[in-house]
């Protein structure tokens, strides 16, 4: 059976989903905190940070009315490049962006949509190479 892909979702299905992505992202992240803690949650709670930033970056160039068909396969998974498209509009430049956290972004875009994150070689033990 062929199943087909689904449609780019409205603005607002992507921000409740970034929200949903960051709640579990905090909620990994509070349990790597805990004395107690020697899981191998650390990668997996990273995914679901860039994850959240993701859906939050198309949900603004959803509401700005980019078609689907750029967010979906121009832009797709590429995280500095939604960043890039999504400062072109004036509303979400003036929000501004710290440079390190813009940095952050920008050295491990291509890890994320290359999906390291997902399907990391040795998850416990190192983070993906930067670009650097």
């Amino acid at each position: 059976m062929r199943t087909m892909k689904p449609v780019v979702p409205c603005s607002d299905a992507f921000w409740n989903l970034s929200l949903a992505y960051r709640d579990a992202a905090d909620a990994a992240h509070a349990l790597t905190r805990a004395d107690d803690y020697t899981g191998l949650i650390v990668v997996p709670s990273v995914f679901l940070y860039f994850r959240c930033i993701e859906l939050s970056l198309k949900s603004v160039l959803r509401c700005e009315g980019l078609p689907e068909c750029e967010i979906a396969q121009t832009l797709g998974h590429r995280i500095s490049a939604l960043l890039q498209r999504a400062e072109q509009f004036p509303k979400f430049a003036a929000l501004g962006l710290f440079t390190k956290n813009r940095d952050i972004i920008d050295e491990f875009s291509d890890a994320y949509s290359d999906k390291w994150f997902e399907y990391p070689e040795d998850p416990p033990a190192a983070y993906p190479p930067s670009r650097n």
